[in-house]
């Protein structure tokens, strides 16, 4: 269990209701062991991280009936999630997202305003670890001017008058915050760039906290994909990302200004306090430190003092208000 998460990780186990309550039972020896037991009224969501498990439909129902979200991981990926019948009956939102998608300056507003957000919430963090690294005495003007770089890219940002251009100052600066990351990490995770996993190298070596990342961003987009969801939103109808099949660009769109509060500082802070942990990810058959850092990110999204799931929600929501034209969406701003 980790936040409002209940995770279904053993090969075997069997997910049903008991008496009203949702029971994760593993039969061992001959005899049926209890891994969990909890009410589903505790619950936001049930994540199934291994094949091996199965499910009854009265669990299904259960889940239904109490709005749970169930997700499936192939790996450390969500790759499928059960819906409600009644998904998809709030037609006017995705006719007005629609509609926006075939609006090109509309369109461009939108990825200008998520790019803001993701550069805007980069430089606070590292405006903080500028200010702790100036206390520490080491490499403090060094974060400090390259948090002020950032903050030139988004003057630039708010000139550009196609994805192109937003995509060029999001490379830019994306270059400037990871260099910085790097200084900040232990030098022994070997972390010199971002690695997304459309450029992993072709013979599976990367560096522990790139793996650590392409985790934490899976599980945000977990609530991510939750919120557009709720908000009554198309999820595979995007703005700066471009529509394919089977790609959630309007997820990915989402994700974008909640990737540094979300994901970045609490791992950053992770690798800082306990890097043997991070190292544990190139073990392969090991699933336990993914598992770990799978509870780092969703235990800040659910826990932390801002409420990020709250906060996804609403941003989700606010968006479902731009495109119905009866609000103006404006990304998230963190804090340090």
């Amino acid at each position: 269990m980790t936040g409002k998460i209940a995770l279904v990780d053993s090969y075997g186990a069997y997910l049903s209701v008991k008496e009203g309550r949702l029971q994760l039972r593993l039969r061992e020896k001959g005899e049926y062991k209890t891994l969990w037991d909890v009410a589903p009224v505790e619950l936001d969501s049930i994540v199934f991280t291994v094949d091996g498990a199965s499910l009854s439909a009265s669990a299904i129902h259960s889940a239904a009936m109490f709005g749970l979200d169930i997700v499936f991981l192939k790996g450390d990926r969500p790759i499928a999630r059960l819906l409600p019948a009644t998904y998809g009956s709030t037609m006017r939102n995705w006719l007005s997202q629609l509609r926006t998608f075939k609006n090109r300056e509309a369109t461009v507003q939108l990825a200008r305003e998520f790019i803001l957000g993701k550069i805007r919430n980069q430089r606070m963090i590292l405006l903080e670890y500028s200010y702790l690294s100036k206390r520490a005495g080491a490499h403090g003007p060094y974060f400090w001017a390259e948090a002020e770089n950032l903050k030139d890219s988004t003057a630039t940002l708010t000139e550009a008058k196609s994805i192109e251009e937003i995509l060029n100052v999001e490379a830019h600066t994306a270059r400037i915050y990871w260099a910085s990351i790097s200084k900040i990490l232990p030098e022994n995770l070997n972390f010199t760039q971002r690695l997304p996993r459309s450029r992993m190298p072709s013979n599976g070596e990367v560096d522990p906290f790139n793996i650590a990342l392409n985790i934490g961003y899976s599980a945000l987009l977990k609530e991510c994909w939750r919120a557009v969801f709720l908000a009554g939103l198309n999820p595979y109808v995007g703005f700066l990302h471009k529509p394919r099949p089977g790609r959630m660009s309007l997820v990915l769109d989402l994700m974008e200004e909640f990737r540094a509060p979300c994901v970045d500082r609490p791992l950053i802070a992770q690798a800082r306090r306990d890097p043997d942990l991070f190292m544990k990810l190139s073990r392969r058959d090991d699933r336990e430190p993914v598992k770990q850092v799978w509870r780092i990110v969703s235990n800040c999204i659910a826990q932390s003092e801002a409420d990020y799931r709250n906060l996804i929600n609403t941003q989700a929501r606010l968006l479902a208000k731009h495109l119905r034209k009866t609000d103006l969406y404006k990304a998230y701003r963190s804090r340090w």
